[in-house]
């Protein structure tokens, strides 16, 4: 599947206040769209329920904010810092996270379509029950992440830390993990996550000593 990127408009208007605009927008149930948000600091704030349509995001943080049940299409996070925060419940279409910082963050139970991680440290996120059609980890860290109960189509991973990742009850069927980090993954005892995933025979060694497997050479 070819990853859609986000399309921003050309001219994107400055957002210096962003949590009263995203106030207003919560109140009078209008998407936010066309703005670039730089360097806003928000902690703990209420900004759940939003709609965000053509948006950037440029060096801001968001630290364990309730941005709950967010709608995106067409977003860019670039070199911003959403630790603690959440982001359950979210709908997002062609949205990206380049260069981000999310440590603990919570994405469960989204609807992803055409979304993108580049060079995210994303540690201890969780991204649990997600629906993904179409999704890129590119360059990040994974470990300790929480991966359960997906349900993934064209999705993708490259040179990712995925140490630790919990994948318990997500397919892995066709996912090239053969450039990614994998040990201590947890799995169903059976590892039945694991069957038509794509490694290298290294990495085949490591799954199998998981599963209990004794390869002889």
């Amino acid at each position: 599947m070819k990853l859609l990127s986000p399309s921003l408009p050309q001219n994107l208007s400055p957002a210096p206040d962003f949590s009263i605009q995203a106030a207003h927008s919560v109140e009078t149930q209008e998407p936010l769209s066309g703005l670039l948000v730089e360097h806003a600091l928000l902690t703990g704030a209420d900004l759940s329920g939003l709609t965000l349509e053509g948006v950037r995001f440029q060096g801001c943080r968001f630290l364990e904010c309730d941005c709950s049940h967010w709608e995106m299409t067409d977003v860019v996070f670039q070199d911003c810092d959403l630790s603690g925060s959440t982001f359950a419940d979210g709908i997002w279409c062609r949205v990206a996270l380049e260069d981000c910082r999310a440590l603990g963050t919570a994405f469960q139970q989204c609807g992803l379509q055409h979304v993108s991680f580049r060079g995210c440290k994303l540690s201890y996120a969780n991204f649990t029950a997600q629906r993904v059609k179409g999704g890129l980890w590119s360059g990040c860290d994974l470990s300790q992440a929480s991966m359960a109960s997906c349900v993934w189509k064209g999705v993708a991973y490259s040179e990712c830390n995925l140490t630790g990742v919990r994948f318990f009850h997500t397919p892995l069927a066709g996912v090239d993990l053969t450039t990614c980090r994998l040990e201590g993954l947890i799995l169903s005892d059976a590892g039945e996550e694991l069957r038509g995933v794509i490694v290298d025979r290294w990495q085949a060694g490591e799954l199998a000593r998981r599963l209990g497997i004794v390869i002889r050479e």
